[in-house]
């Protein structure tokens, strides 16, 4: 019927409308964030690929050249003294390139200081930092003599590897090696910030346990490693100082979250274990902490602590993917986790080995296998996330219909059922209660579809009136009811007279083949009548009925 279907559609009032609309709201979200990872990852992979091969130009000629030294001299002090012959290379070659970790360094030519790298970090650290040095030379130098002072004695033992060539050339080409190694590393810091973020817009919505949140942190921390590891980060950041601390403070720093995770997302259990695991990697850092603000030993000679820390939590990872293996338990996690964990564990040992083997970053695949790993684990877990807004938007849709009048769009008996056993406050509470009159005359002289449309008409008339300020309901065949929390902001002689006004423009405007006509009654809440909710109800339908019997006697 042509009024019964607007009704319904345009006046689903309060509690049913805002249900709908949440549904939407939800749906749209939903969407919106699909679309979004899809695009991010879209524009990531391009990126990275047009980063790529963009960066491996190269100009030409190349000039650049590793250089010998012709001699190496141990000092007193633990120093070692490189001498490099200039005298094959031209005004084409501008400049001296080498690496060192936690080193001083001192260049000198003909006797004079030509460059000097000694500034420590004082109660941060007795560190100078690593990092690249670029020595200015040109074609009259003969030979230069190149003094490595180590901070620590874990370093003394570092080979150096000189190069020779253009200054700006070097750089640049270091620069474009490791730039797709950076960008990596900054993709994994900006997937973290973006699950913590997730995180942070639908833990409630969806009331998700802290997975994602252990996994933004663990995935923060690696990549915040990564990122200080690269060639890239040594040339663009010029605090030393800083950039040294950093790598050591995340290893640490990781641990806890690692273990958080992987023991929550692989559903191990194993509460004593990861107990003993996170405990003691956070004793590990106050620790060392001490130890290394106190000078006794400082954090890059206590690094191997570090990193055994770091390879037994990975074993009880794989230990305990083993251990669910065997308990039949091969779950879409332990697969996701045993390829990820295989590849993150190989690049992690390659990573520590190439560590003492070679200086500068050494790793080559490490970061794009860790960003494949990590997310392809806040996809998962994004997907399972969605999975529940699915099932709680279905949830929704199936009270909206559980508690939805069909015919009138109103909310039903069984709503109003649950709005009664509520614990909703009393004070201030109205109840308006109104009965179409006439309606079995309408049925029998006109046939029931007339009746439905003269419900319908009565149900869209009361919404328009009172669902602004309450939730209307449908609790009979021709009976409705409106229940306003704060009545005594409504001024319920207004809303009836205006009522009653719609009711005859409808009879004088409407062209029906009858009459409307309705009983209305409305009680405030009165301490001294009312105990419950449906007291109130039953002394707004007692006025009703006295409304109705007036109307009959008339």
């Amino acid at each position: 019927m042509r009024v019964y279907l607007f009704s319904a559609r345009k006046y689903n009032a309060s509690y049913g409308e805002s249900i709908n609309v949440m549904v939407i709201k939800d749906k749209k979200i939903n969407k919106i964030i699909r679309w979004a990872n899809i695009l991010v990852l879209g524009v990531t992979v391009f990126a990275m690929v047009v980063c790529y091969f963009s960066t491996r130009y190269k100009s030409s000629p190349q000039i650049t050249q590793q250089i010998e030294p012709i001699t190496v001299a141990i000092l007193e002090d633990g120093s070692k003294e490189y001498f490099l012959d200039l005298r094959d290379f031209d005004y084409h070659y501008s400049g001296v390139m080498f690496y060192t970790s936690h080193q001083k360094v001192t260049a000198y030519n003909a006797g004079h200081e030509i460059y000097s790298f000694d500034r420590t970090g004082g109660f941060w650290t007795s560190s100078t930092g690593s990092g690249y040095h670029f020595i200015d030379i040109n074609s009259r130098m003969v030979q230069i003599a190149i003094i490595v002072k180590p901070i620590y004695e874990e370093v003394a033992d570092q080979q150096l590897t000189f190069y020779v060539g253009s200054a700006y050339g070097m750089y640049n080409e270091v620069m474009i090696d490791s730039m797709p190694r950076f960008f990596a590393s900054l993709l994994i810091l900006f997937l973290s910030i973006a699950i913590f973020g997730y995180y942070e817009f639908m833990h409630t919505k969806l009331q998700l346990d802290n997975k994602l949140l252990f996994l933004s942190g663990f995935t923060f921390f690696c990549g915040l490693w990564s990122i200080n590891e690269t060639d890239a980060s040594a040339l663009l950041i010029s605090n030393k100082i800083f950039d040294s601390l950093i790598p050591f403070l995340s290893l640490m720093l990781v641990v806890p979250p690692f273990i958080l995770f992987f023991d929550s997302y692989l559903e191990l259990r194993s509460t004593l274990i990861k107990h003993i695991l996170v405990i003691a990697s956070m004793c590990q850092f106050i620790i060392l902490t001490f130890l290394h603000f106190t000078k006794i030993a400082e954090y890059r000679q206590t690094l191997v602590c570090m990193q055994i820390t770091l390879l037994v939590s990975a074993g009880y990872m794989v230990g305990g993917m083993i251990v669910q293996f065997f308990r039949r338990r091969n779950t879409r996690q332990i697969e996701i986790c045993a390829v990820g964990l295989s590849l993150f564990l190989l690049a992690l040992v390659v990573d520590i080995t190439m560590y003492y083997r070679s200086l500068g970053d050494a790793d080559k695949i490490g970061r794009y296998l860790f960003l494949v790993f990590a997310f392809t684990l806040a996809w998962d877990m994004i997907k399972d996330a969605n999975e529940i807004l699915e099932k709680g938007r279905r949830a929704k849709q199936l009270e909206v219909f559980a508690l939805t009048d069909s015919m009138t769009g109103l909310l039903n008996r069984n709503a109003f059922e649950k709005h009664a056993g509520s614990d909703e406050k009393l004070d201030g509470l109205v109840a308006v209660v109104a009965d179409a009159n006439g309606l079995k005359k309408c049925n029998d002289t006109y046939g029931h579809e007339a009746g439905d449309e003269y419900i319908s008409i009565v149900a869209e008339l009361f919404n328009k009136v009172y669902g602004k300020y309450g939730n209307c309901y449908r609790i009979g065949g021709d009976e409705f009811c409106c229940i306003i929390s704060q009545g005594n902001r409504v001024n319920l002689d207004v809303l009836r007279n205006l009522f009653l006004a719609k009711i005859h423009h409808a009879n004088e405007d409407g062209d029906y083949i009858f009459d409307i006509a309705v009983a209305i009654g409305d009680a405030s809440y009165d301490a001294e009548q009312d105990e419950d909710f449906r007291s109130i109800v039953k002394r707004a339908d007692s006025y009703m009925y006295e409304n109705k019997r007036r109307y009959k006697e008339a």
